[in-house]
């Protein structure tokens, strides 16, 4: 089964999402660091770890997940989710990754790179509650594969009907972990404190 994945057009910073539409692509900043391929996950975190980028700590963490996403967990085939302010683009990832060498500097900053076809467009406020909590996510890739059936139906022009009474929250605990749970749609602020407090007491001491 194909997965579905959430991206920033956003790579080094920079606003791309012109280039990502009428170039057909997808990319991830982090320049000069040379060709990716076959990178694993810890050779992604030293390489970060060096110059030119010297990232340490949580940024570091933030950093390899993304590129390993792009890297090494794509595929052919998969869908995308590219949100723009108010606006969604929806495409599907058409080539394995690549270095494009004439974008590889500070200035420009995204050279890690895939072809894409985008599908269509829609509104956010088109996407379920559910949906639009997931992308609340702070990162420029993430999973979207749980929500996989409304994006199919989202790239068809299609809006998948939501019967469900809750919504699905995804928060980044760490670099590498992320906590999900489902709350009512209609939670009191009661419920919310006890909740509160509820994960308060979940820790352990060595």
């Amino acid at each position: 089964m194909r997965n579905a994945w959430l991206i920033r057009p956003v790579p080094h910073g920079i606003p791309r999402v012109t280039e990502f539409k009428e170039k057909g692509i997808i990319a991830v900043g982090w320049p000069c660091i040379g060709n990716l391929k076959g990178k694993s996950r810890e050779d992604l975190k030293h390489l970060l770890s060096l110059p030119p980028h010297s990232l340490t700590g949580l940024a570091l963490g933030n950093a390899y997940a993304t590129i390993d996403i792009f890297v090494n967990q794509m595929e052919v085939g998969d869908l995308l989710l590219m949100p723009n302010g108010e606006d969604i683009y929806l495409g599907e990832v058409t080539s394995d990754y690549y270095l494009d060498a004439a974008v590889d500097s500070n200035e420009e900053g995204y050279p890690h790179q895939r072809t894409a076809k985008w599908i269509t467009n829609t509104s956010r406020k088109d996407l379920s509650m559910e949906l639009r909590s997931s992308l609340k996510v702070h990162r420029t890739t993430a999973n979207l594969s749980h929500h996989i059936d409304e994006i199919e139906a989202l790239c068809k022009g299609e809006k998948l009907a939501v019967t469900t009474d809750y919504i699905e929250v995804t928060y980044p605990l760490r670099a590498d972990f992320e906590v999900s749970f489902k709350i009512p749609k209609d939670i009191s602020k009661d419920e919310a404190q006890r909740l509160s407090s509820y994960f308060a007491s979940l820790y352990f001491t060595k």
